[in-house]
């Protein structure tokens, strides 16, 4: 089979994970899948990339990716009191109203999440070396979110594409049917919706990205458009 059917496959789980698609100063939310941000966060830390690095945009651009949510997980709501003496702005200003204030951080508890990736082989090999030796840690979307397991599982060419993929890779020992998923569309020939966590600049700036989402049922082995 050609080389560029070649697929790696990860397995996102842990006791929490948060994949923040609109967070701000005092509300950190997740959504419901991991975001493309998040997973070339997670690749950047394990290849030893510095925030601000060029390189986090070529390897943006070098990965398209499907997940599918072999548990959806369900959700947490943490919420903390913030206090200072002044209390800080995010630009190190004092806040003009008030000392304390609640914040709330969003998770995803006990989800198990199957992403499917194809890499150009220019960074495939680094790619895959790295998530087996990380040079700095992984987490999942939040650097208090530790995976409960190595999150590389394989690379494969037994499958024609991201879809076929997702249809028919072994879903985890407790996945719950049916599973959704979501993967992305580059050609916008099947989008149904855009999330706002496509990279374009190495401070951060970014753009809306094409998906789609379906729904892997157990009577069907076609794609089922939401």
């Amino acid at each position: 089979m050609p080389d560029e059917n070649l697929i790696v496959v990860l397995r996102l789980e842990g006791a929490l994970q948060s994949w923040g698609e609109d967070s701000h100063w005092n509300h950190r939310d997740t959504g419901e899948f991991p975001t493309k941000s998040g997973i070339l966060g997670m690749l950047g830390c394990a290849l030893g990339l510095e925030k601000g690095d060029q390189a986090l945009i070529e390897l943006e651009q070098a990965f398209t990716m499907a997940v599918r949510a072999d548990r959806a997980g369900t959700r947490l709501v943490d919420f903390h009191t913030v206090t200072g003496s002044p209390l800080l702005t995010a630009d190190g200003k004092p806040r003009s109203v008030g000392n304390t204030f609640i914040s709330r951080r969003d998770y995803l508890q006990d989800a198990c999440f199957t992403v499917f990736l194809q890499i150009d082989p220019k960074w495939r090999g680094r790619v895959k070396e790295a998530l087996k030796n990380p040079i700095w840690p992984i987490y999942l979307g939040r650097k208090n979110c530790i995976p409960s397991k190595p999150v590389f599982m394989e690379e494969t060419v037994e499958y024609a594409s991201l879809i076929d993929a997702v249809f028919r890779y072994q879903p985890d020992a407790r996945a719950v049917k049916p599973m959704a998923f979501e993967i992305e569309d580059r050609d916008d020939s099947l989008v149904s919706l855009s999330r706002p966590d496509k990279m374009v600049s190495a401070d951060r700036a970014f753009a809306l990205r094409s998906v789609w989402r379906g729904t892997v049922k157990e009577e069907e082995n076609v794609p089922v458009k939401d």
